[in-house]
């Protein structure tokens, strides 16, 4: 009897949510906390508002001009991949890349008619 009753209270014990589980509640009550406080000042003062949307305006102009820098690298690079390359694998790779794309390329084309 004492047996199954230390079976009933192990198993009652194991359905309970772990501690982990209460920690990461905690957490995200206090960043909910954090964010409402920040907003609340963000708006009481217009002035820091302001300078926050032109951080933000900024932050995604660089984070745009990154992208770009970064794809213009990436065809620099296919360019002398392809430049460098014999001339029977530069074929190849081009039809590779082309049969890749085609689905894409005709889907818009189809949207843009």
């Amino acid at each position: 009897m004492v047996t199954n009753l230390n079976k009933k209270i192990s198993d009652i014990f194991n359905l309970l949510p772990s501690e982990e589980i209460y920690t990461e509640a905690i957490r995200e009550i206090m960043k909910d906390l954090i964010k409402e406080f920040i907003k609340q000042e963000i708006n009481r003062n217009p002035s820091l508002k302001k300078a926050l949307v032109e951080a933000m305006k900024q932050f995604m102009e660089a984070k745009l001009k990154e992208y770009d820098s970064m794809a213009k690298m990436a065809k620099v690079s296919a360019s002398i991949g392809l430049a460098i390359a014999p001339k029977d694998l530069k074929d190849e790779a081009v039809r590779d890349f082309v049969e890749t794309f085609q689905k894409e390329i005709e889907d818009i084309i189809r949207k843009t008619f």
